[in-house]
């Protein structure tokens, strides 16, 4: 069961480049971080100890390998958290590489199966089930008591994602989710602006859309902008799906549920918005469309807000995405950090791996700057987080965030709704081949792990 499993991951990754747009979102697609705690890497360039309880000489620390995807301004801010922690630690030195976001899950897959992983590295919380079903994985429980880590200081949500089976494999860092950004000064010029400098899309979907048909009309620009393809498209039809109750299985993981009315109405309006103009078709970048004043709002993740920090001359505020459903709720995932399986691992460096997990765990305040919400409720209640601008307007979202859910073939859903998504959008097939295509395409994803 495993090799089946690990071989169809594999493929997919390779044909599919699977999650490369959300990485690459994640980054902000600056490129790779650079300082004194991070290299690029092509491979792992972790020192295998000779004995499975191997500890450092006296004196000396434990060196672990740590990877992530991080680029632009979330890889120089990780680079930074990584340099404090060598810095105070007296037991650990972490040697950060970052791996190119679009070849991340492939290699970081093929050094599991190998021996040859890092000690810790980033995996996204949706992806957790599928790394735990094939054995990939260290159970974090007994590390984490011997660290004396309180799993109770996470937001109730990352609690229950971070377990498989009711144990720990990861340890969440935030909450990253999809938002709104508006240009408050093209908002002020048509009167849209509150008096607290936020922007308020009504609740409803008539209201946004003469919300937006407003917005058009008085503003002569681009109401929305938002890429047409890969991850954004994604992250609008899962928001929109759970918005009306939809979800794309069934609890157990065994049936798609893609045919459903929920799935149609998602659809629908997004081709409205798209057929309205209120958001174009054909957006190679969504995010330039907005630093440029060409939109005066734009739909991406919080992970965007240090690129529109960035921006000269650009004043914005970001918000929760709207309800046009019939229940709040919002796409999002999570980075977490976890210690892939290794026969080469010693007991010391399970050992240090746990020390530098929580600690950049009890550190998000910093890792926040990034437009993440914290894991830790201890943060987001913090002095510290909440001085920084904008994230007041949507720290709210963490508690009705969705995730996918844990259930495997969440690789195989993800490539299959970027390419369908895309197709409706351009206009090659309408609302019910799209449905047609994601249920059928999905149940065989479903069937091949379920067999």
């Amino acid at each position: 069961m495993r090799k089946r499993n690990l071989v169809k991951k594999m493929t997919a990754l390779v044909l599919a480049g699977t999650m490369t747009a959300s990485l690459a979102a994640c980054g902000g697609g600056q490129g790779a971080a650079s300082g004194g705690g991070a290299s690029e890497a092509t491979e792992n360039t972790s020192k295998a100890a000779e004995g499975a309880d191997t500890a450092a000489p006296s004196g000396e620390k434990t060196k672990i390998t740590y990877w992530a995807p991080f680029s632009g301004g979330d890889g120089d801010i990780m680079t930074a958290l990584v340099d404090e922690f060598n810095a105070q630690s007296p037991t650990t030195e972490v040697e950060f590489m970052i791996i190119k976001s679009e070849e991340y899950y492939t290699k970081l897959l093929a050094a599991m199966t190998s021996d040859s992983a890092p000690t810790v590295a980033v995996n996204h919380i949706t992806r957790i089930k599928e790394y735990v079903t094939d054995e990939l994985l260290e159970p974090l429980d007994s590390l984490a008591a011997d660290a004396s880590v309180d799993w109770t200081g996470f937001t109730k949500r990352l609690q229950e994602a971070s377990q498989v089976d009711g144990t720990h494999y990861c340890m969440p860092m935030d909450t990253h989710l999809l938002l709104m950004h508006f240009n408050t000064d093209e908002f002020e010029k048509m009167g849209l602006l509150e008096d607290d400098g936020t922007v308020i899309v009504p609740d409803g979907e008539e209201a946004f859309f003469e919300y937006f048909e407003k917005v058009k009309a008085d503003s002569g620009k681009m109401p929305l902008s938002g890429t047409s393809m890969n991850g954004l498209p994604m992250y609008v039809w899962y928001t929109l799906l759970t918005q009306f109750g939809g979800d794309v299985c069934d609890a157990d993981g065994r049936t798609a549920t893609l045919d459903s009315d929920a799935n149609r109405k998602a659809l629908e309006i997004m081709m409205r918005m798209v057929d309205s103009e209120i958001w174009p078709k054909n957006q190679k970048n969504g995010a330039e469309l907005f630093t440029g004043n060409v939109a005066v709002a734009t739909i991406n993740g919080d992970w965007a807000i240090p690129t529109f920090e960035g921006t000269n001359g650009l004043n914005f505020v970001s918000m929760s995405f709207p309800q046009l459903g019939t229940t709040k709720s919002v796409y999002a995932d999570s980075h977490t950090l976890v210690i892939p399986k290794n026969a080469n691992l010693t007991d010391a460096e399970k050992t240090s791996a746990m020390e530098f997990m929580k600690w950049i765990t009890d550190n998000t305040g910093k890792w926040a700057q990034s437009g993440h919400i914290p894991s830790r409720t201890s943060v987001m209640e913090s002095e510290e987080f909440k001085a920084l601008p904008y994230r007041e307007n949507y720290a709210e979202s963490a508690n009705y965030a969705k995730f996918y859910p844990q259930v495997c073939g969440v690789a195989g859903l993800t490539e299959m709704t970027y390419r369908e998504l895309a197709a409706m959008i351009a206009g090659e097939q309408d609302v019910q081949a799209t449905m047609d295509h994601m249920q059928e395409q999905f149940q065989e994803i479903l069937d091949s792990y379920n067999r």
